[in-house]
């Protein structure tokens, strides 16, 4: 019980998280306009046009994905765009309380932060530059394919680095000690 109110207490950290998590969302569900050759495009689809946010956001909202071609299976009238915003919303509710959860119990500190963002400054400079000269297809281009593979591989970081932290949680807790325990006499 006392496990469950840990998990469940809310926090201003698992709140922001959860915003983050979904403003990626929302953002690569603009960018998803790319694949509609009609109609007009939402204003920041243009400024989030150089970034591959969209492969990374696929691998991270995978069960809403799933979730919501399900429910086009069963129900379509249910699969509007508001039911894609409510299950993004609710899962990066439940992704960043068990994320943060799992780092609690069981995650290790990042002693210098700043050294997680050293690989995102050529994507920025890509980013700028793809921005200010608007003849430069090839900058655009660039930005786009290596600001995908970061984002891509810190979406597989973080779900690599909450399964770290379930094990080692698991491995530290009383209950997986007992029965340890209990097996061995």
């Amino acid at each position: 019980m006392r496990v469950l109110k840990a998990l469940l207490r809310p926090s201003w950290s698992k709140l922001l998280f959860a915003l983050i998590l979904f403003g990626v969302y929302l953002s690569s569900y603009i960018q998803s306009y790319a694949f509609d050759q009609v109609g007009p495009k939402p204003r920041l689809y243009d400024l989030l046009s150089p970034l591959g946010l969209w492969p990374a956001s696929v691998l991270l909202f995978f069960p809403v994905n799933v979730y919501v071609d399900a429910l086009r299976e069963l129900w379509p009238a249910a699969a509007s765009t508001t039911s894609h915003y409510i299950a993004g919303a609710i899962y990066s509710l439940v992704f960043a309380w068990v994320f943060l959860f799992a780092h609690q119990r069981g995650g290790v500190r990042v002693y210098r932060p700043a050294r997680l963002a050293l690989p995102l400054i050529p994507v920025a400079i890509l980013f700028v530059l793809a921005h200010t000269w608007p003849e430069s297809n090839a900058l655009s281009g660039a930005s786009l394919a290596v600001s995908g593979v970061l984002f891509t591989a810190a979406v597989a970081g973080l779900y690599l680095y909450l399964l770290f932290c379930v094990a080692r949680g698991v491995g530290r807790s009383g209950w997986w000690n007992a029965r340890r325990s209990r097996s061995r006499a």
